[in-house]
């Protein structure tokens, strides 16, 4: 019997004419939230401070409030913590995420099956 690939749902959202959100912003948004740095969530990532930044600015504007608040200096040298809307933004993607997965179970375990375990092979060129 051939071995099922484990075939999960991968949900990017495409706001018309403001961006998208997939699961690489919202693991950012999760990082800044557990962190308390975007700097920190970055080098989780393995990610330049730079693109995060970029990022984050590319959502706070692209949303009708910011969804990372930042806060300056002193003996802690600042941070940024999740603002409302993040944390709403977050849950509201991961129940999506969970209930379409669910919802569309039986067919992505039908699309591991048909793969038979097989990972893909790299062209050469």
């Amino acid at each position: 019997m051939a071995k099922k690939a484990n075939v999960e749902l991968w949900v990017k959202l495409i706001l018309p004419g403001v961006g998208q959100i997939g699961p690489g912003k919202i693991d950012l948004l999760r990082r800044i939230g557990e962190q308390q740095s975007i700097a920190a969530a970055a080098r989780e990532m393995g990610m330049s401070y730079r693109r995060a930044w970029l990022l984050v600015d590319e959502m706070n504007r692209m949303l009708a409030s910011p969804v990372v608040e930042k806060w300056q200096g002193g003996t802690s040298r600042g941070g940024a913590s999740l603002t409302a809307l993040g944390e709403k933004l977050v849950e509201s993607y991961d129940a999506m995420v969970d209930v379409s997965s669910k919802a569309s179970r039986k067919l992505l375990d039908e699309i591991g099956r048909s793969t038979g375990g097989k990972k893909r092979q790299a062209r050469s060129r």
